[in-house]
């Protein structure tokens, strides 16, 4: 890796340690060149802004999520095991690192710069193509009732979201024990294949 690469990439990790700990508002960016070992003339020579550093630094979280989740169909599989594992995999990279936190941040900047949180909720998204083409290959297979995608993926979400993602984000909620979060896993997941799978 070149050195400017490892500068650029120090510097991402350091700014999601100080957006994290002070939120964007208060983000130093002499404290980012600091942790990352770097002037603030390199800061600026590799990002054109607080903004810009701070979009880089949460690109850089959700691409390590996408990194952590691979998820494809699998034939003559129980469709609630392969739905199990995804879910699980999903919530242990969003609250992995500073996945949750930095998704904290980026709601307490909501009013202040709304296009943060729309590109968040955009990049949040984007993960789920997975799971879209999943639910299309399971159609194929003839396992789940021919039905949009799209809609049954987002249906998914926002019933594991419901439970995992905004009550933690907004209400500062514990996240739930291991018994507690599969068992709430098993129940979305048999409420969501009671609406969507195939009767023999």
């Amino acid at each position: 890796m070149k050195v400017s690469e490892r500068k650029h990439l120090a510097l991402i990790e350091a700014a999601q340690q100080e957006f994290v700990e002070h939120g964007f508002s208060a983000a130093n960016m002499d404290r980012v060149c600091e942790k990352a070992g770097t002037s603030k003339r390199t800061l600026y020579r590799h990002f054109d802004s607080k903004d810009g550093l701070f979009i880089a630094a949460m690109n850089d979280v959700l691409q390590q999520q996408r990194q952590k989740v691979t998820f494809s169909y699998t034939p003559n599989r129980e469709l609630k095991i392969q739905l199990c594992e995804y879910l699980n995999a999903k919530l242990d990279a969003l609250y992995q690192d500073c996945g949750l936190l930095l998704a904290k941040m980026v709601i307490s900047e909501f009013l202040r710069t709304p296009e943060f949180a729309e590109r968040y909720v955009a990049q949040l998204r984007s993960i789920d193509h997975q799971l879209e083409q999943w639910i299309s290959d399971a159609i194929d297979d003839e396992k789940l009732n021919d039905c949009d995608p799209k809609v049954m993926s987002h249906m998914l979400n926002c019933l594991v979201q419901g439970h995992f993602f905004w009550p933690q984000l907004l209400t500062h909620q514990e996240m739930r024990s291991s018994v507690e979060r599969q068992s709430t896993i098993d129940n979305i997941l048999v409420l969501f294949l009671s609406g969507y799978e195939r009767k023999s």
